[in-house]
């Protein structure tokens, strides 16, 4: 049996270097270990055979403000848009 990954409208595609999509019920997470503490703070599954996070959508919101306040200074120092718009001014 295949399962569908499809990505919510109200899910982004991605925050700096962590990319969402869904599974059922579920978030699915995949980001480098650099940003394992913050999964495990949002109650997220480690499912090392799909090296992903499983976590749940109640968490997500904290979870996506969390990577935000990670990431953003990091990305914005590269001139990385986290947007995904290029290069920031």
């Amino acid at each position: 049996m295949t399962r569908i990954v499809t990505t919510h409208p109200d899910l982004p595609a991605r925050i700096g270097p962590a990319e969402f999509s869904t599974l059922g019920t579920m978030v699915v997470v995949r980001c480098p270990h650099d940003l394992d503490p913050l999964m495990r703070a949002a109650g997220g599954l480690w499912e090392p055979g799909g090296r992903r996070w499983l976590i749940t959508r109640g968490r997500m919101g904290p979870l996506m403000r969390e990577l935000r306040r990670a990431t953003d200074p990091l990305f914005r120092q590269a001139g990385i848009d986290l947007d995904g718009e290029g290069e920031a001014p």
